[in-house]
């Protein structure tokens, strides 16, 4: 919409003069005829310090659909479910996603309205640099686009070797005598990564509709899943107090809290990347209103199919060790098996979560390449002229793209040298993304939200705003404690259960700061922001909002 329109939206009884001055104030570049033809999008942009190269193919519904095909909280939870297993059995599996459920709406809650007031590609990253001090901006920013471009790759990484070990566990359980090797699930987990990256070059235009698909997909497959374990295993469920409080410990602390609480952090993976609709913000329309409905509705949509796809699957365990032991590696296979009795029936719900997850490493892969373009945009990146630049004929971030390809193509090479490895630096993607959606909240919260924050569509009110922020710091400060932890013990002499998380988290922080300090200390300095137009431009969106809600009432009449 251009500019002049909106202003009219605002005024619509002020005389010419009047609304062109409000224009005025809205144009970033006065020098440029243009900028009077741009909408209120394109404005937000370039009061956060950058031009629109991405087109905005994405609608709401789809900008939805990438978001929960992501995080696809159901699917995250029959993936990650094993520490909960040992940690508590089903009251841990339960109680631990309705914990999660309720803390990872707070958190994203929280980060929602913050991209609400500042959207961009980048993210908490930007978000960071907006909020923090001019003294700290850049180097908070810095340490947050890191991490958090690290946690994308790495959970990315996650979904591909999740996938790999699937198809591995179907082999295996049709052909007892198989015995995979590492180097081909290596093997896999490359052809899947690769493949992924492939859809994503191939066709860009068609990645709006896969979303779409995608989300009706997987929510026609949580009510087929559901349906047919709750009905199928009707005859051999077992009893309420099993499921929500008869604890079982199997995991070597002599703390049942303390186990309890490993495997409520653990549950976090069920809702880890609420964030994935921010680094789409340059590709969707009205971005302010659009992303924080998205991310919140991820959330929820977790929520309503995660919960009860606990209670159902727990139900319908008969045998917790068997779950714990099964030779296909996969407990949720095992807990199919179980229900339905049935090796066929069973393999197929185990195939859709498969599927399912190939979905979401292809969204992955839009997401974390937009995130890499954004910090690079900025100069966070080494050779960050080359990644930053955006394909013409694709339209696209291809060098990010590829770099992103290659950074997790090595990474693989991890699995074949130490599987125990490889797992615990997946394990830390769930603290990284985590850390990153509170530190802008924190100093949201320290600074003083009314000091910081300029106007937006998506607005926590008073002390609810202070709650969530402080709330938020203070439990990701709790679980990354816990995140460090192992599930089991003892690690004596067993590498296997050892947690390497906390070497990982260091190793990547002293990376990150030896870079600061040798070469983007001088050379990195984020986006030009020019905030008194930002806060215009957003005053102008709440308007547009505003009369648009106003027009639809009045139809109704």
């Amino acid at each position: 919409m251009p500019i002049e329109k909106v202003c009219t939206d605002i005024d619509p009884h002020g005389d010419a003069d009047t609304r062109q001055e409000l224009a005025s104030t809205l144009v970033i570049d006065p020098s440029r005829t243009s900028d009077l033809d741009l909408d209120i999008d394109e404005k937000q942009l370039r009061a956060n310090g950058h031009v629109g190269e991405l087109p905005r193919r994405f609608g709401f519904l789809s900008l939805l659909g990438l978001g929960f095909n992501i995080t696809n909280s159901w699917i995250g939870l029959a993936a990650s479910i094993t520490v909960n297993l040992t940690d508590g059995g089903r009251p841990a599996v339960v109680w631990g996603c309705v914990i999660s459920f309720f803390v990872c709406g707070l958190i994203t809650l929280g980060l929602a309205e913050l991209a609400s007031a500042y959207p961009s590609a980048g993210g908490q990253y930007h978000i960071t640099f907006m909020v923090a001090s001019p003294n700290t901006r850049a180097f908070a920013a810095y340490i947050v686009g890191w991490m958090a471009l690290v946690g994308w790759w790495i959970t990315h990484a996650s979904g591909c070797i999740f996938i790999a070990l699937n198809i591995v566990a179907f082999a295996a359980f049709y052909h007892p005598s198989y015995e995979p090797a590492r180097w081909q699930v290596w093997m896999l987990y490359t052809a899947v990564h690769v493949i992924c990256v492939a859809i994503n070059l191939a066709f860009p235009k068609l990645l709006p509709a896969f979303n779409r698909f995608a989300l009706y997909l997987t929510v026609t497959a949580f009510v087929a899943s559901i349906t047919t374990v709750g009905v199928t295993g009707s005859s051999t469920k077992v009893s309420a107090s099993d499921v929500f409080t008869d604890f079982v410990n199997a995991s070597g602390w002599s703390s049942t809290g303390l186990a309890f609480m490993i495997a409520t952090a653990n549950s976090m993976y069920t809702f880890v990347a609420a964030d994935a609709a921010t680094h789409i913000a340059e590709e969707v329309p009205r971005p302010s209103l659009n992303v924080p409905k998205a991310m919140v509705g991820t959330i929820i949509i977790g929520g309503i199919t995660a919960i009860p796809f606990a209670v159902v699957l727990m139900l319908c365990m008969t045998d917790l060790d068997s779950a714990l032991r099964t030779s296909t590696g996969l407990p949720s296979y095992e807990i199919y098996m179980q229900a339905l009795k049935n090796s066929t029936g069973a393999t197929i719900l185990q195939a859709v979560i498969t599927l399912l997850y190939i979905n979401a490493v292809i969204s992955l892969v839009t997401t974390w390449s937009r995130l890499s373009y954004a910090l690079s945009r900025d100069n966070g990146l080494p050779f960050s002229n080359v990644f930053a630049r955006i394909h013409k004929g694709t339209s696209q971030p291809l060098n990010s793209i590829i770099l992103g390809t290659v950074v997790v193509l090595i990474y693989g090479l991890l699995y074949v040298a130490s599987s125990v490895a490889f797992n615990s630096i997946i394990g830390s993607s769930i603290m990284f993304l985590n850390i990153t959606y509170v530190i802008p909240q924190a100093i949201v919260a320290y600074r003083g939200r009314e000091k910081v924050l300029p106007p937006r569509p998506f607005r926590l009110p008073g002390y609810i705003g202070y709650f969530t922020n402080w709330f938020s710091t203070l439990w990701v400060i709790f679980v990354s404690v816990l995140f460090c932890l192992p599930s089991t013990m003892p690690v004596v002499g067993s590498p296997a259960s050892m947690n390497y998380t906390s070497v990982v988290f260091v190793a990547v922080l002293v990376f990150v700061l030896l870079f600061w300090a040798f070469d983007k200390r001088k050379t990195f300095v984020g986006p030009d922001v020019k905030e008194s137009l930002l806060r215009e431009a957003n005053l102008a969106e709440i308007e547009l909002m505003r009369r648009r809600d106003m027009s639809k009432l009045e139809s109704q009449r």
